[in-house]
């Protein structure tokens, strides 16, 4: 049989199975990635243009972000702040999703028996991956379209030519396109769809990293991080298309290599074999929590690692916060950004970067903690939860078991990174104490408990919609990164659950001060949702596929 016949017909099944995904990925795009245009135009004046070329070549923002293309103060505009500002930020939401989905309708579905069943019929080998590509791809470029026209309508200065504006949405869906790419071919290496995902996103934050050490120290070497390629294109000032073609070439070769290695494997068997197991089980597997334990084990281990390093490379920057604002004082308008009241003084600003630093970390250390607690939806849509309840296990148990090990892996995963961060400012001049560090840091786990309670009431009254969670934490991402810079109102930003954890900075609050009451109202809320969550899990029905 030819590997691709009836790819076709796989395309027109995928779009009547995805079709609402697809609308609600264009939205989410648009209400992502444009609307900061007005934004950024009226926060960057004449008055405060020197102030705001220096925060945004300044090492903070660099390592989240990545650097701007403007070679003088005079020249920074709102569309090149935009352009240096989005592409990246976006890039980390839109990538994680692609890879997500591409995972999910290739290996995942060779893992739950639906790619053998298909195959069954006179279905190409490659078919279903490549229905799977050609639909990512037109997406994508529906979505370039649908986002270069947004920001033309909205007729900012700077930003009134389309091919500009085409080359900053192409800079975030060529990208989102390429993840996919190697979402594929992990996928036709590793033994299971969990392992390639895990693998795809940890190579994600392993360039984001890294790229945060070159954008700094040595621009020219961020030119062999294909994330980088996101706002290499320097848009709105240089107009380089060059990253995007890179970027596509990239894209082709894992594709080609995907094909090769797919045509020649089995359905769901990965090149790398999975461990062989033990002859007899070990004391942890003999009881439900050490089981699940074992299962999130290779995981955990990858996660609390990254997280730590993550820190430490963000604790190396403290002694450099100082060069953040030069000659800054008096700068209204980085004190209302920063909340200080004196932008002289180099310790408070560094505390004031920590708080950036700690939601980092808290959001990362979620998504770590919601890929746990999730496995509890995801062993039901593998029926493997009915085989479980055929021994004498409570759904109390399984609830407890799943809750209390996704709360207890966040928390350690938000100490590594807070602990990293420790470490490696120890010795400079801007240096905290152990007792401001973990206290300051360690409150955010109160915001990742709430995140989980939100996740167990979707995973309990509507299971199949339990991945929107997602959905929230981009949103918070969002808020929480770009909001003060943009100016958000008060509501809006206390969405974000994670801006309710710290007392406002003033001349008699100090950054980063816990606000323990209400950290202690949000813990409460989030035990009570938690409860209501086992509630509704209780009685209501397994589900399956």
């Amino acid at each position: 049989m030819k590997p691709f016949n009836n790819t076709v017909m796989m395309m027109r099944s995928l779009f009547k199975r995805d079709w609402l995904k697809y609308i609600f990925w264009l939205l989410a795009l648009l209400a992502y990635a444009a609307s900061g245009v007005g934004k950024l135009e009226v926060a960057i004046t004449p008055e405060n243009q020197a102030s705001m070329y220096t925060l945004f070549n300044g090492p903070a923002l660099v390592s989240l972000f990545g650097p701007t293309a403007v070679a003088a103060p005079s020249k920074f505009t709102g569309a090149a702040a935009f352009g240096g500002l989005m592409p990246l930020v976006t890039v980390m939401v839109f990538a994680i999703v692609t890879i997500v989905y591409v995972i999910n309708r290739t290996r995942k579905d060779e893992d739950e028996g639906i790619a053998e069943l298909l195959r069954s019929f006179q279905i190409g080998k490659l078919a279903n991956t490549t229905a799977v590509v050609i639909e990512v791809f037109v997406l994508q470029v529906i979505l370039t379209l649908v986002l270069a026209g947004s920001i033309q309508a909205q007729g900012a200065a700077g930003m009134g030519v389309f091919s500009n504006n085409l080359l900053f949405a192409a800079s975030i869906t060529a990208q989102s396109f390429m993840w996919g790419m190697f979402a594929l071919v992990f996928a036709q290496i590793l033994p299971e769809a969990g392992s390639a995902k895990g693998a795809s996103i940890g190579l994600f934050f392993v360039l984001y990293i890294l790229r945060m050490g070159t954008d700094i120290s040595n621009l020219k070497l961020s030119w062999l991080n294909p994330l980088s390629w996101s706002y290499l294109t320097d848009v709105y000032v240089k107009n380089d298309w060059l990253p995007i073609l890179l970027t596509l070439i990239v894209s082709a070769l894992l594709l080609l290599v995907s094909y090769l290695l797919e045509i020649k494997r089995d359905v769901a068997a990965g090149y790398l074999p999975e461990a062989r197991g033990k002859a007899h089980a070990g004391v942890w597997l003999r009881n439900f929590t050490g089981l699940t334990l074992r299962q999130q084990r290779t995981a955990a281990i990858a996660w609390i690692v990254g997280l730590f390093v993550l820190g430490i490379t963000y604790g190396s920057m403290i002694s450099k916060i100082g060069t953040l604002i030069g000659g800054g004082a008096g700068n209204n308008y980085m004190q209302k950004m920063l909340s200080i009241t004196s932008t002289a003084n180099s310790s408070l600003m560094a505390q004031e970067f920590l708080g950036t630093v700690y939601l980092v970390i808290a959001l990362i250390s979620t998504c770590f903690a919601i890929t746990s607690l999730s496995r509890m939806v995801s062993e039901e849509r593998k029926n493997r939860q009915e085989q479980l309840y055929a021994l004498p296990i409570s759904r109390f148990k399984v609830y407890l078991n799943y809750t209390v090990i996704a709360w207890l892996f966040g928390a350690l995963a938000q100490f590594a990174g807070v602990f990293g961060l420790y470490l490696s400012q120890q010795g400079n001049s801007n240096s905290l104490s152990a007792g401001k560090i973990f206290s300051s840091g360690m409150v955010w786990v109160v915001g990742i408990f709430f995140v989980l309670s939100l996740l167990s009431m979707l995973m309990a009254f509507l299971p199949r919609a339990a991945s929107f969670i997602w959905v929230y934490i981009g949103l918070a991402f969002f808020i929480g990164i770009i909001g003060k810079l943009l100016d958000f109102p008060k509501w809006l930003l206390n969405l974000n659950v994670f801006n309710n954890l710290m007392k406002t900075a003033s001349a008699t609050i100090l950054p980063n001060t816990p606000n323990w009451t209400s950290s202690i109202i949000i813990l409460v809320i989030a035990l009570m949702l938690t409860v209501v969550g086992f509630v509704g899990y209780r009685q209501r029905d397994l589900i399956s596929g």
